[in-house]
């Protein structure tokens, strides 16, 4: 149970340096120094509203929530509620927390690529 509490957490850890920012075509950047203070600013914009810690901390709750007491259930029916609780809030947790990490950084992709497109940049992705 230990083992795959610490691989999940590892996870769902990493699954947040796994995302890149959208990539600008270098053709559209016409001054280096705009270009890099625009880029500062629609980082900044998008950071401070994708959503955050609290939507990820509040999603992973219910998913452990939904994961336990879905986890109770088929523990009572193989025989181990307790493990079953267990494993399902951890899973659930995960679950819960990995969508909600990946929405805002979706939400992030998004802010950041209408800044920059509203600056005059080709975003390519």
């Amino acid at each position: 149970m230990k083992k795959i509490t610490y691989i999940l957490a590892f996870l769902i850890i990493s699954s947040t340096y796994v995302f890149a920012d959208p990539v600008v075509d270098p053709a559209s950047i016409k001054n280096q120094d705009k270009y890099y203070r625009d880029n500062a600013e629609c980082k900044a914009l998008a950071k401070d509203n994708k959503g955050g810690v609290g939507n990820v901390a509040k999603d992973t709750a219910i998913g452990a929530g939904v994961g336990a007491g879905t986890g109770a259930l088929l523990g009572a029916i193989g025989g181990s509620v307790g493990k079953g609780l267990g494993i399902g809030a951890v899973v659930g947790g995960v679950a819960g927390g990995g969508t909600s990490i990946y929405k805002n950084h979706k939400n992030y992709d998004q802010i950041y690529k209408n800044c920059m497109r509203g600056r005059g940049y080709r975003v390519l992705n």
